[in-house]
């Protein structure tokens, strides 16, 4: 409940954030139309090479190594857009969505590299994972926990400080550790709230199941609708709302200031020390 709580707190600063500019939300759904479009195309791919047997085997690995940087390209991009803009509202300014899109342009050649190095990094962790047993995906579930944190920053540093994808790495770095040290565990996030009401789509499901004793699918077919409106709706907003706390966290953690519509106890208790109470 205390978690549940805090994220709840979270949501609502970001949010009070996001409200000033709407426009911040359009990110994440140009983000995932994008996205869906990459997935049909994959999916085509995957089903044409099929049709070749071994040969289409070869094809397959630099297909999937494509998407995936495709599409971490495509999330960068639009994150970049979304960051700048909630940023420019931290610092006294009024963005428009233009402003967002005009930074990640700006900066394309640097989020094409961290798309590529991202997309490398998880497709070799992934891979890992796969062929390994327990003990080695938990191994490798930290080391993904650590360049996870180790890279928490890197967008901002990137198109704020304007240094190459290899120095916002080192800095990114070296901003959270300065921060809020190195022994750290996650203390709470905005994904908690959301995974709640994330829950709440399942009812609309459970009805349109129910509604098949009636002998017709439209009810059902209605429902299923609704339960995946109402979980792309939560995804959109979530995602606004995790780039607007991340772009708080980078102002805190390099200018030392809390952002307007943030409380200090939310950004200094972002993580805490292992063992701490």
């Amino acid at each position: 409940m205390n978690t549940f709580t805090r994220s709840y707190k979270l949501v609502k600063e970001s949010f009070s954030v996001l409200k000033k500019d709407k426009e911040i939300i359009l990110y994440p759904i140009i983000s995932g139309v994008v996205s869906i479009i990459l997935l049909g195309f994959l999916i085509a791919g995957v089903l044409s090479t099929s049709l070749f047997g071994k040969a289409g085997d070869l094809v397959m690995y630099p297909l999937l190594f494509i998407y995936y940087l495709a599409s971490y390209f495509t999330i960068i991009f639009f994150n970049t857009g979304l960051i700048t803009c909630a940023n420019i509202r931290m610092n006294g300014g009024d963005p428009k969505f233009r402003d967002g899109i005009g930074n990640a342009v700006k900066n394309v050649g640097k989020i094409f590299i961290w798309a590529l190095v991202s997309a490398t990094i998880g497709i070799i962790l992934s891979s890992l994972s796969r062929r390994s047993g327990l003990i080695g995906r938990l191994i490798i579930g930290l080391i993904g926990m650590a360049w996870s944190l180790l890279t928490f920053f890197v967008i901002p540093v990137m198109i704020f400080e304007n240094v190459s994808v290899t120095d916002s790495i080192k800095k990114s770095g070296a901003i959270f550790k300065k921060t809020w040290g190195e022994n750290v565990v996650g203390q709470f996030s905005i994904g908690v709230f959301f995974m709640l009401l994330a829950l709440l789509g399942i009812v609309p499901l459970i009805i349109g199941v129910i509604s098949l004793t009636s002998g017709s699918f439209i009810p059902m077919i209605l429902f299923f609708g609704i339960a995946i409106l109402y979980w792309v709706i939560i995804a959109i907003v979530s995602s606004s709302l995790n780039g607007v706390y991340l772009t708080a966290l980078y102002n805190y953690a390099s200018k030392g200031v809390v952002p307007a519509g943030f409380s200090e106890e939310s950004i200094k208790a972002a993580w805490k020390t292992k063992g701490a109470k």
